[in-house]
């Protein structure tokens, strides 16, 4: 049975000497790497060291702070030779710190209160609201939430 034409050219793309074939191996490479790397690493760093990239025999790592990069330099040489031992062809080791984006570290939001004179209006206007008007539930909520944050 062959296979569709799509497949087949899919195939094509994936496998052989494609670019796309370069970067599967490449990035193949680079999770080895990272297994390896997590093997050697004491146990108080594992976790916050990244395997970055391998070009050229220099072995880019990432680390979330100054503190695991101070500490991870200590360990180099004997990473390297850890990881020539494992078969990895790595001339250099380089460390970067590369802070991640924390949703803890944006300003909270203030909280807002509704005046008093504004929510009497908006009870006001709520009486007048029919029960099957599309305003009336959410404004009932509005109400409920704006007296909760008051009290």
């Amino acid at each position: 049975m062959s296979r569709p034409p799509r497949a087949r050219l899919i195939g094509t793309l994936v496998g052989g000497d494609s670019p796309l074939a370069r970067l599967q191996e490449h990035a193949r490479q680079l999770v080895r790497l990272q297994r390896q790397l997590d093997l050697q690493l004491p146990d108080y760093l594992q976790g916050a060291v990244a395997v970055a990239n391998l070009q050229n025999g220099v072995l880019a790592l990432h680390v979330q702070n100054a503190t695991v990069a101070a500490r991870l330099k200590m360990l180099l040489p004997r990473l390297r030779e850890g990881l020539a031992a494992q078969g990895a062809q790595i001339e250099e080791i380089r460390v970067r710190v590369r802070l991640q984006k924390s949703t803890d570290a944006r300003r909270p939001q203030p909280v807002r209160e509704i005046d008093a004179d504004v929510l009497a209006g908006l009870e006001h206007l709520k009486e007048q609201l029919s029960e099957r008007s599309p305003l009336a539930a959410p404004l009932a909520r509005l109400i409920e939430r704006a007296a909760r944050r008051r009290s």
